[in-house]
């Protein structure tokens, strides 16, 4: 089924759209090879997270198999000290983090320069809130090996923090910021509504 929705995809937005599948976790190897293999020929521009990330001498096979660059260690144990095997290993082509599950804008940062020692990509991962949307945003601009930016518009609980969101125009593409800080205004009244007391 999924083979079928990547066809129809593609098939949908023609040949000049970039597309990426990502599989969250979806796959034992034999699937995961069969699905990369079907997207390669659909001239996707890279296979995310078909494995756990713990199956390591999986992600070593696929990656012996295809030729479609592979993203992986989104939660990969151990975080930014976990990623090195991964790299040297050859499981995967493309590292990933975000400021929430990496451990904050340094942590990300390192994480992005460990990838540029090996010419590799850090592609980061959406914030999953408003706030955390704005950090990864400049880590984004202050690293050169981050090629998008992913960001799902907040709604709901998710969408928190800010007095305005992060709006993504009509071509795709957002502005950096130019005010202090991270450049964006922070909701205090809204954060004061959840107050009760200050702890002595």
């Amino acid at each position: 089924m999924d083979i079928k929705i990547c066809q129809a995809v593609r098939e949908a937005v023609g040949d000049d759209m970039l597309l990426m599948l990502d599989s969250m976790w979806a796959y034992r190897y034999a699937d995961a090879l069969r699905v990369g293999r079907a997207i390669e020929e659909l001239d996707y521009y890279w296979y995310e997270d078909p494995l756990v990330d713990e199956d390591m001498y999986n992600y070593e096979k696929l990656h012996d198999k295809l030729d479609i660059p592979i993203m992986s260690t989104e939660y990969v144990p151990g975080r930014f000290y976990g990623l090195a095997p991964w790299i040297t290993h050859k499981a995967t082509d493309l590292l990933r983090g975000d400021v929430s599950v990496t451990g904050g804008i340094t942590p990300l940062v390192r994480t992005c320069h460990l990838a540029e020692g090996f010419n590799m990509n850090c592609e980061i991962h959406h914030g999953g809130n408003s706030l955390n949307n704005v950090a990864n945003l400049h880590v984004t601009m202050a690293v050169p090996n981050c090629e998008f930016y992913e960001v799902f518009p907040c709604n709901g609980d998710n969408k928190f923090g800010l007095v305005e969101d992060i709006e993504v125009d009509k071509k795709g593409l957002v502005y950096a910021p130019t005010e202090p800080g991270l450049g964006y205004e922070i909701d205090w009244d809204l954060l004061h509504e959840g107050y009760t007391g200050t702890a002595e």
